[in-house]
């Protein structure tokens, strides 16, 4: 099955997306209400008769957040339920995040990310270390009017620039495009993003540096009573791809 590129809850990705000024995990994610811990698997689709429905799983994590709703532990789990990867998050007295460990499953450290911000309790940078202590890169964070994030450059361990990214929004405040530049400047990528009212993804195309439609993906969803999503049909080609369902215990 063709690899489709999906946004999910934090845990698998950089969340340099919604790295806004002083927002909780939740706000990050689009989540209302006081949640303790969202489960979410991903699967395979299955179509009978143009009826669809979950086939072979390919994706399981775990968010648990404490009451300030920032994240405090995401696991990722094998397809046998056995932990594949441990995300352990720490804070600050103020309540910004001071660091990420990442454990393998056999509870190894194999990553380590600090945090450091600005005056106003802007995200400036974060640093990751291997196993070793050694750093493995740098991430730098520019905003632009009303704290949006507007610039990401990461940089190798010696400082130099190894890719950027800039992003632009929409009147409604939701994101509308990224770009993608090489080290060189030369863009590589772009990927515009289409919104619902409850400010979720409905539309996500991406497009070659010579701006050739790579993927197009749409998403289909259901809700809660929170207004959560609780489940996400991805289609590409107007066939389904996945099926992504959330388990949202609250406080």
């Amino acid at each position: 099955m063709k690899k489709i590129h999906i946004l999910l809850v934090g845990v698998l990705t950089l969340s340099i997306l919604n790295c806004f000024a002083q927002k909780t995990d939740l706000k990050k994610l689009n989540l209302s209400g006081k949640i303790s811990s969202i489960n979410e698997k991903t699967y395979q689709p299955i179509i009978s008769e143009d009826v669809i429905s979950k086939g072979r799983m390919v994706q399981w994590h775990r968010n648990v957040f404490n009451s300030m709703g920032n994240k405090v532990e995401d696991l990722k789990f094998r397809a046998d339920s056995s932990i594949d990867k441990k995300y352990v998050y720490s804070y600050t007295n103020e309540g910004f995040r001071k660091d990420l460990c990442i454990y393998s499953g056999d509870n190894l450290l194999t990553l380590k990310i600090e945090y450091k911000y600005d005056s106003e309790g802007r995200l400036l940078k974060d640093v990751s270390f291997n196993d070793k202590g050694q750093i493995e890169k740098e991430i730098a964070y520019l905003y632009g009017k009303d704290d949006f994030l507007t610039e990401v450059n990461i940089l190798n361990p010696n400082g130099e620039l190894q890719k950027k990214v800039r992003y632009v929004y929409s009147s409604s405040g939701f994101m509308a495009e990224s770009n993608q530049y090489k080290a060189n400047g030369e863009l590589e990528r772009r990927i515009t993003y289409l919104q619902d009212l409850k400010g979720n993804n409905i539309e996500e195309k991406t497009y070659s540096f010579e701006g050739i439609l790579l993927t197009s993906v749409l998403y289909k969803y259901e809700y809660d009573v929170w207004g959560n999503w609780i489940k996400k049909t991805s289609f590409s080609n107007e066939k389904p791809v996945s099926i992504t369902e959330r388990k949202i215990i609250y406080f």
